[in-house]
This record gives C-alpha cells, sequence and structure tokens, in this order.
C-alpha cells in the first residue's frame, strides 16, 4: 500500500475516536444544568406540600367574589359539635350543606400539583383583573387569599395565584366559580309509594306497593284559560273524571304519563330566591303559563312555570318556596303542556256492562226503550279478586232480549260514540236522543244528544254539563242497532 493510503486510514481513525469522546462530553450535565435538575426536583418536591395546611376549626369564614356573584361561607356546629357550613343571610333555606361543608374542606387541604412560581403575565393564566378571588378568614385573626384561573394547559388541574406564586391545582370546587344558588338542593319532592296490607294464601299479612293514585288535580294558568279538574272516582270506568269544564272520562295514556313526570321532580337549578313582585315579572312567573295542584297518594303539592325560554327551560315556583328554580321543558312537559283533548279519553262515555242494572234510551222525547239487567255470579270464571257475572236482559215488556245478537252490540254501539270537536255549541229544549244508565251499585249517569241546526253534529251533553260534538252517522248507527 502507498503512504498517501495509509496516513489517510490513519487520519480517520483518529477522527472517529475524537468523535467518540465528544459526543460523550456532550452527554455529560454541566454545572448549570445540574443545578437547574436540582432546582427542579425541589420544585416538584414543595409543590406536594398543602397550599394552606388549615384545619376546618380555624376557618372563621369564606368569601367568594367571582362574575356571577359575591357571598360569603360561615361555620356551624351541628348536634355532634362537628363543623359545618352555611350561606351567610340563607341558613333557613334548604342548602346542600354537605357540599358547602365538603368545598371547604377541599380549600383547606388544597396541594398543588405544579409550583410555576412568579409569573409576570398573569392574564395568560387567567389570573388577571376579575379573576375569581376566594379569601379564607381564620379565628385567629389571619387571612389567606387564593385567586382562581384557567383550566391548567399543561396537567389536569387549575391554575391558583396565592402569594405571588402560580401553582397548578386539581380538585378545585367548581361552586367557587358560580353563584351561591349552586349550593341550594334542587330535588324538589319525591312522592312515596302508596302501601297496600294484602293476605297470602295462608292468610298472613303483607304489605305491598299498590298503583299511585291521583286524588284531586287541577290544571291553570295561561295554557288553561279554564281551569281543568281531574277526580279519583269510582264513577269512571279508569278511576279518573274530568269534572271541569267538561265531564268526560280521563286516565287514558297521555294521564299516565302525567301521572308518571308527576311521582318526582328535580330542577337543573336554584336560580333566584327571596321572592318579589319584581322577581316573578323578571322570571315570568307573575302570570305562569301553567300550573298545577294535585294530591297524590296523600301528598299534596303546587308547581307553576313560565313559558320556555329561547333553549328550551322554564323557570319553575314550588310547594310555596321562597326559591326560583329552573327546570327543562321536558320536565314539565306531560302537564304543562297539555290540554282536555289530550286528557280525555275520545268516547262520550264508557261505563262497564257489567255494572249498568238499567238501560233506558228515550228517542224523540217519546220512544222509549228500557232495558232490565239480572247479574249471575259465574262460579267457574271468577276468583276473590275478579268476580265474574253472566247477564240475562229483558225488555220493558218483559220479554227476553239475546245478550249476544241483541242487547251487547246496542250497548257497544252506545258507549263507541266518539267526540271529535271540543268546540262549544249552542242547544236548546229536549234531547233528541237521551240515554240513562242506572248501576248496581248505586246512582246513575245521564247522556243526552242534541241534533245541531244545519250541521251533521250532535252536541253530546252528559250530566248536565256540555262533553263536546259527535257525528250525526254514529248516533244514526247506533239507533239503528236498538233491539
Amino acid at each position: 500500500m502507498k503512504k498517501t493510503g495509509k496516513y489517510i486510514i490513519i487520519m480517520l481513525a483518529v477522527l472517529v475516536v475524537l468523535g467518540g469522546a465528544f459526543a460523550a462530553l456532550r452527554l455529560l450535565p454541566t454545572e448549570d444544568e445540574e443545578a437547574d435538575s436540582s432546582s427542579s426536583a425541589s420544585s416538584e418536591a414543595s409543590a406536594s406540600e398543602p397550599i394552606l395546611d388549615k384545619d376546618m376549626a380555624e376557618v372563621a369564614s369564606v368569601e367568594v367574589v367571582n362574575q356571577e356573584d359575591s357571598y360569603t361561607l360561615l361555620p356551624v356546629k351541628s348536634a355532634g359539635e362537628t363543623v359545618e357550613f352555611s350561606l351567610d343571610g340563607y341558613e333557613d333555606y334548604d342548602l346542600n350543606t354537605a357540599l358547602l361543608t365538603s368545598n371547604v374542606r377541599t380549600l383547606v387541604e388544597l396541594k398543588a400539583v405544579k409550583d410555576l412560581g412568579g409569573q409576570e403575565n398573569l392574564n395568560a393564566f387567567g389570573l388577571g383583573s376579575g379573576a375569581p378571588e376566594v379569601t379564607l378568614n381564620y379565628t385567629s385573626g389571619g387571612s389567606d387569599k387564593l385567586v382562581l384561573g384557567d383550566n391548567a394547559a399543561e396537567s389536569v388541574g387549575k391554575y391558583v395565584l396565592k402569594d405571588g406564586v402560580v401553582y397548578v391545582i386539581s380538585g378545585v370546587p367548581v361552586n367557587l366559580f358560580e353563584s351561591k344558588f349552586s349550593y341550594f338542593n334542587t330535588e324538589l319532592y319525591s312522592v312515596a309509594d302508596r302501601m297496600e296490607i294484602t293476605e297470602d294464601e295462608n292468610g298472613e299479612e303483607k304489605e305491598t306497593v299498590g298503583l299511585d293514585i291521583l286524588y284531586s288535580m287541577t290544571l291553570s294558568g295561561t295554557q288553561y284559560p279554564e281551569p281543568v279538574n281531574i277526580e279519583y272516582t269510582s264513577r269512571a270506568t279508569s278511576n279518573y273524571l274530568i269534572t271541569t269544564p267538561i265531564t268526560a272520562e280521563s286516565g287514558n295514556s297521555t294521564f299516565e304519563t302525567l301521572m308518571t313526570a308527576l311521582k318526582t321532580l328535580t330542577a337543573s337549578a336554584a336560580v333566584d330566591a327571596g321572592i318579589t313582585e319584581e322577581k316573578l315579572e323578571q322570571y315570568g312567573l307573575s302570570e305562569p303559563e301553567a300550573e298545577i295542584s294535585f294530591n297524590m297518594n296523600d301528598s299534596e303539592h303546587t308547581l307553576a312555570v313560565s313559558a320556555e325560554d329561547a333553549e328550551g327551560n322554564r323557570y319553575l315556583l314550588a310547594d310555596g318556596r321562597d326559591v326560583v328554580y329552573q327546570v327543562s321543558g321536558a320536565t314539565v312537559e306531560a302537564w304543562a303542556e297539555s290540554s282536555i283533548s289530550k286528557l280525555r279519553m275520545s268516547y262520550v262515555w264508557i261505563p262497564n256492562i257489567k255494572n249498568v242494572k238499567k238501560l233506558t234510551v228515550t228517542v224523540d222525547g217519546d220512544q222509549v226503550h228500557a232495558y232490565h239487567i239480572t247479574r249471575t255470579k259465574n262460579e267457574e270464571k271468577s276468583t276473590e279478586s275478579n268476580i265474574q257475572y253472566d247477564l240475562s236482559i229483558e225488555n220493558a215488556g218483559g220479554e227476553a232480549v239475546d245478550y249476544d245478537e241483541g242487547y251487547q252490540p246496542f250497548y257497544q254501539a252506545v258507549i263507541s260514540l266518539a267526540v271529535f270537536s271540543q268546540e262549544e255549541s249552542s242547544y236548546s229544549g229536549t234531547a233528541d236522543v237521551k240515554v240513562v244508565y242506572e248501576y248496581f251499585d248505586g246512582g246513575s249517569d245521564t247522556l243526552e244528544l242534541y241534533k245541531l241546526a244545519d250541521s251533521n253534529r250532535y252536541a253530546a251533553v252528559l250530566n248536565g254539563g256540555f262533553n263536546g260534538q259527535v257525528r250525526s252517522s254514529e248516533v244514526t248507527a247506533m239507533l239503528d242497532q236498538i233491539p
């Protein structure tokens, strides 16, 4: 090999060795880097220490000022001498004391995730002018002030400023960014189940959950120009009867949905307290869009709601409480957006055929068709809780009327008369058709049909109260089936 080639190889080997040594030196920390590393480790260690390091018993008050509100939390002693917290000036309201106390406990036990030291540009952390401030005053006379900022960008938590140092702290209570009303309880009521005492096959009594009963209900407000009253009664097949402004059977699927909605009520939020006429006007409650008072399972409640806002929410008053709540429209829709036509059965009147002792149909005032019914217990089909009857029918002349071919189809036509309009109509004089139901357990109901002038309709009047309009074709079909 030539000498030139040997020198080139030797030089390349030297460069490789020198390059490796230089790289190794680059990996070693400098004195500055060692100092920075030591400082960082010290910062992380100090950040794990409590920010306040106080005890609940040392807190005399907590003052909160944010963009929504300003208020003060004060300690109170429970029966067991445990320190709890309440809202200054609102101690007599239904407050979530557990939440208040928990938030104060969280404050005194705050620990930082990171210590970011002093920062010149506090606005970058949401800690500038207008940021929420929390001042903890102590029984010893001292105090601490915390400024609450934005969500931290580099880790979970929020920026918090204390004594000129910015920390990242997780678990800062969200209520401190909200109004005092975020501490109000929003569970307004829950109707207890109705319990029944029953006997098992051995004759032993036991308590079981029975069906809910809505004993009475009144709907009013601008949604209901005339108040709607519904009561629980055995007169109705479904046990629910609209008594005003018309007489009609209720208890349909819409009514059942309404009952379910009334069983319990929780608001989305409390928005104000200390109700005045000005506040009622402010929240659209001086003239509520809908009001309801009801008795379910012997639990009575009264509610009122405003019209929906642009987001579909309503303001609500409940049971005379001195608080304005907010609820979603869907929560109260079943009763706040209903109507008679939705709550009533579509049929004029539908008594059970097995309950009618006598049926009398009078046509044109003088054509009387009377049917006397005798019922006999069917021993084979009956049980203790469900008695079945066989019916035998005679007309006014004492002649037997076939149940399957004559009476039952006619009775079905009578109770099938359906209301297709709630429009009030003018009628007078003697009814064109009059149907009287008399019952085995006493009492009676009277249905009168008045032919409307220049119309193919009849006005249906139940027990003297307007029920609705029915089609003439249905009345004619019914009369054609008179046995």
